[in-house]
């Protein structure tokens, strides 16, 4: 399954990104420590630039409505929280509220418990009278080590007085008065700047308070946030489910949110949770289910008879691999919740399927095994809105997912008419209506084989991945992503322009579209000339300097070190431009790129 873990962030027609590790991915450009963490409550500017330059990962605490957009940088994250009793009183007014013996209210003593105990802080300092009263008690109830005294001292020493040209702009107005905005709930594992393109930012925070839980600055961050704010952010790393859990359950607590959004397959099944939990709109658990265990989901398309399906067993133990006839040849063995063609193993005989096994962590339901079919993968692209399908594209893909390489290619090209693709839209439909899908956008794969047989392989419940998003867009008007977003959101959703009459094959709906994306490592020459994009009819190259494990290896099966979209006005001359793009990819020239 292609998957999101790479995408397109580019944002004109070419773009490239620099040639150099990028900061939210290269440890060394930042102090931050994701194993010593420090929460800041009430901090000011000069407090959160102090503590950036400190070597500790940090979480700010701030009372609703205050700016706090001003204090994070790509490896902090944010709460805001009634941390007093005072709201609007002094502390002397407090005291005679009868809160002297309760500095801080249960709501702060709840997200103490519920957020900050999973975060494990080294320290709670507080940088108010406030503050330090609610830090004292986030360090009574956590039992904190703190923090060195020079470090201390450096943040709470007095900032110099100045005089702003103007005052930050606050999240919520500036006299701190919520607005009217409904609330969503954003579980996302991707970069933050992965939502922002061609001078646009999918995330609708105009229309929306998104509070959004994310992956930690070593695994994209929030590069961008400034130009972008969004209402609260907590940083987890992607391993820590526990506190992505915690973090999500807290805001849906404290929050007015109505709403969870997800367009990552990690998050999919953590947001559908949320939402059964919680009783909000969107996929529950119970169906998401469906679209993130492959055995689960190939029994449910099978016992419906919307596809033919793949013989398939669960394997929990080694006797599983006698579920399965041998006599048949070639088996898959691949992870029930897997992603990117990742944890995927092809085995042909037995024994060679035992000794893949004697390798792997059968227990808790992680592996199944499969028959292999040979044949084109293709893939087919939906958007689903109360219950029907609204729209639909279909996609041949040049090389098969699982076989990403060091030096190797990968691409697709659109199937836009024909009696493949009407067969291969009229599965995807029957599949979906048997998951039980209602709202969102899906992404299925499936094999035409050499007997012209149509067989299942899996479907997502999410948007496609890697560059199919860009090739949906430049074909149709309107980006997938974004789509998914303002589904979950519960927003209107635009699918766009198309010239249905195909007479201009530059514009939306015009000829057709695909692309081509080149795996790093291997000894041959990398690049094209900008001059000659435009005559291969290239109208977007995304290049990633960060693809890669950094030993020659390719991590997944978007791993993609330069792509390239190409439109052309037929099939043939698609083809044909694809061949010749990867021709002068390889021409070994040291100033191709």
């Amino acid at each position: 399954m292609v998957d999101p873990e790479q995408t397109s962030t580019a944002t004109a027609a070419t773009t490239e990104a620099a040639a150099d590790t990028p900061a939210h991915l290269d440890p060394a450009a930042s102090p931050a420590h994701p194993d010593r963490r420090l929460v800041l409550i009430d901090a000011d500017v000069a407090a959160a630039r102090t503590a950036h330059s400190l070597p500790y990962q940090t979480f700010f605490v701030q009372r609703p409505g205050a700016p706090v957009q001003d204090l994070v940088d790509d490896h902090s994250g944010y709460y805001t929280v009634e941390f007093t009793h005072e709201h609007e009183h002094g502390y002397e007014q407090e005291q005679e509220h009868g809160h002297e013996h309760d500095p801080a209210p249960k709501e702060f003593a709840d997200f103490v418990d519920q957020v900050l105990r999973p975060l494990s802080p080294m320290a709670v300092v507080g940088l108010s009278p406030a503050g330090q009263r609610a830090a004292a008690v986030a360090n009574s109830l956590l039992g904190t080590g703190g923090i060195p005294a020079e470090d201390l001292e450096r943040l709470t020493r007095p900032a110099p007085s100045v005089t702003p040209a103007s005052a930050p702009t606050g999240l919520r107005g500036s006299a701190g008065t919520p607005t009217a905005k409904p609330g969503a709930l954003f579980i996302n594992h991707h970069s933050y700047s992965h939502f922002h393109r061609d001078g646009r930012h999918f995330l609708p925070t105009s229309e929306l308070d998104v509070h959004l839980v994310t992956r930690n600055q070593f695994h994209g961050g929030v590069r961008g946030l400034a130009e972008n704010p969004v209402t609260q952010v907590a940083m987890c790393d992607p391993e820590e489910e526990d506190r992505w859990r915690a973090a999500c359950e807290w805001t849906l607590r404290n929050h007015p949110v109505g709403r969870v959004v997800a367009v990552h397959e990690r998050a999919v099944l953590l947001a559908a949770e949320m939402r059964s939990k919680f009783g909000l709109p969107g996929m529950d658990f119970a169906t998401a289910t469906l679209f993130r265990d492959k055995l689960r989901m190939k029994e449910a398309v099978r016992a419906s008879g919307a596809a033919v399906v793949p013989d398939f067993s669960a394997l929990d133990t080694p006797d599983d691999l006698l579920n399965v006839d041998w006599s048949t040849g070639r088996k898959v063995i691949k992870s029930r919740w897997g992603l990117a063609a990742k944890d995927l193993f092809m085995v042909d005989t037995l024994d060679e399927a035992r000794e893949v096994v004697a390798g792997l962590d059968l227990s808790g339901a992680h592996y199944g095994i499969e028959e292999f079919v040979t044949g084109r993968i293709y893939h087919c692209d939906s958007v689903v809105r109360d219950g029907e399908i609204r729209f639909s594209s279909v996609g041949g893909y040049l090389t098969d997912p699982a076989g990403y390489r060091p030096g190797g290619i990968f691409g697709t090209v659109l199937v836009r008419e024909g009696e493949l693709a009407k067969r291969i839209t009229e599965l995807s439909a029957a599949v979906l209506a048997a998951l039980g899908i209602k709202d969102g956008t899906t992404h299925l794969e499936l094999f035409h084989t050499p007997a012209d047989e149509l067989v299942f392989c899996e479907v997502a419940g999410r948007p496609p991945g890697g560059v199919i998003p860009p090739v949906i867009e430049w074909q149709y008007g309107f980006n997938i992503v974004e789509a998914q977003i303002r589904l979950d959101a519960g927003l209107d959703v635009s699918l766009g322009t198309r010239d249905t009459q195909g007479t201009d094959p530059a514009a939306p709906g015009g000829g057709t579209c695909g692309f081509i994306a080149f795996y790093p490592g291997g000894d041959e020459g990398h690049g094209i000339p900008q001059g000659r994009l435009k005559e291969l009819g290239v109208v977007e190259h995304i290049a990633t300097s960060g693809a890669g494990n950094g030993r020659g290896g390719v991590r997944h099966s978007t791993d993609f070190l330069d792509s390239y979209v190409i439109k052309a006005p037929d099939d043939e001359t698609l083809l044909r431009r694809i061949d010749d793009i990867q021709d002068e990819y390889r021409t070994k020239d040291a100033n191709r790129r």
